[in-house]
């Protein structure tokens, strides 16, 4: 196998994963809001790697960086957001304090 198949099936799993899920923050990885953890089970990818090159791009651009995280954190659903059973565990505490 030569390296361009082996990008080519790196990209392939990359976007069967993306495929698969949908973009939304991860509370139970989170370090900050869970941005990083969300975009690392969107795509595949490592967290640590999601995290570290957000660490890198504020070194670099540093201002539209902290626009796009808060943007993110802002904007994006919990990854628990749209299961019932988390629904229903809202509203029974809800209704009970």
């Amino acid at each position: 196998m030569n390296t361009g198949e082996g990008i080519m099936r790196s990209f392939q799993r990359i976007s069967a994963t993306m495929r698969r899920h949908r973009l939304a923050k991860d509370p139970s990885r989170a370090v900050l809001f869970g941005v990083c953890a969300g975009l690392a089970r969107y795509t595949g990818l490592p967290a640590t790697f999601i995290r570290i090159l957000t660490v890198l791009s504020l070194f670099c651009f540093f201002g539209a960086t902290l626009v796009v995280y808060g943007v993110l954190a802002l904007v994006l659903d919990s990854e628990y957001a749209d299961r019932e059973d988390v629904y229903v565990s809202r509203s029974f505490y809800r209704a009970h304090w």
